[in-house]
């Protein structure tokens, strides 16, 4: 009923779309949703969640040259013109990496994201993202990089490993997996699966969007002291010609699998 629930929400689209939708229940995950889990998408900014779990893996190794509080120059081959506003303050600026994986988070910032890419190594995201057991996603580019896009190089990953990934993330698969979850609460931008649900609404989650393409994943809380039985959520979407309407028709996805999502609970 759910899946038929969201067809019918996603049928006006167009395009390509895809969303799975589980509940992590103490017996094993719990599916309220599974469209098209396995298809392939450009990641755009969702390629930042790997490259955040990737980088807290780094830091927990022993004998690691950096920590959380290691502060980086930003070199001008990292910075790019773009949402965010690393690229645009002074070049004497020596942030922590704490302050630069905040920002690729949760104001998408491009040149914070170029650094740490660089600082963990796109090789070393994808090996990780394997053996984490994604069978899906994989970096090819750095961001804003068009002539690789335009060469057909680009991130990639699904529905099923977005879900996957932050999975991981909740059950405490990933070193200091508390400290990524508070990042990725602050997220800034609420405007697609949490839209109706007020930013008060407790989502550790990553958007992501291109021309044409509109992403949004992460981990529904029921509260912010209530980590139990959370709703894990990606809804990808690609060839879209009305951002707008993509946008909305996420919001009315977002809707409904929070509704039910509740119900379970009564």
């Amino acid at each position: 009923m759910m899946e038929s629930n969201l067809e019918l929400i996603l049928h006006g689209l167009g395009g390509r779309a895809a969303c799975l939708a589980q509940c992590m229940e103490q017996e094993g995950p719990r599916t309220l949703c599974s469209l098209n889990p396995d298809e392939v998408f450009p990641a755009a900014s969702l390629a930042k969640v790997p490259i955040l779990v990737e980088l807290a893996r780094q830091l927990a190794r022993p004998g690691s040259e950096y920590s959380w509080e290691t502060r980086l120059e930003v070199p001008e081959a990292a910075r790019v013109p773009s949402d965010g506003v690393l690229a645009d303050l002074s070049p004497e600026l020596r942030p922590t990496i704490q302050d630069v994986a905040h920002l690729m988070i949760t104001i998408s910032d491009n040149t914070a994201s170029n650094l740490l890419l660089d600082l963990v190594g796109m090789e070393a995201v994808n090996a990780s993202m394997r053996e984490l057991g994604l069978r899906n996603t994989r970096l090819e580019r750095r961001f804003i990089d068009f002539e690789a896009r335009r060469a057909g190089r680009d991130n990639w990953t699904s529905a099923a490993d977005m879900v996957l990934l932050f999975s991981h993330i909740y059950a405490g698969r990933v070193p200091e997996h508390e400290r990524l979850l508070k990042i990725l609460l602050r997220q800034n931008d609420y405007r697609i699966l949490p839209a109706y649900w007020g930013e008060e609404t407790p989502f550790a989650h990553k958007t992501g969007g291109l021309e044409g393409i509109l992403h949004d994943a992460g981990i529904l809380f029921r509260a912010p002291d209530d980590r139990q039985r959370p709703l894990i959520i990606a809804a990808l979407t690609a060839a879209q010609d009305d951002v707008p309407l993509t946008q909305l028709t996420l919001a009315r996805v977002g809707r409904a699998l929070r509704q039910e999502w509740l119900a379970l609970a009564e």
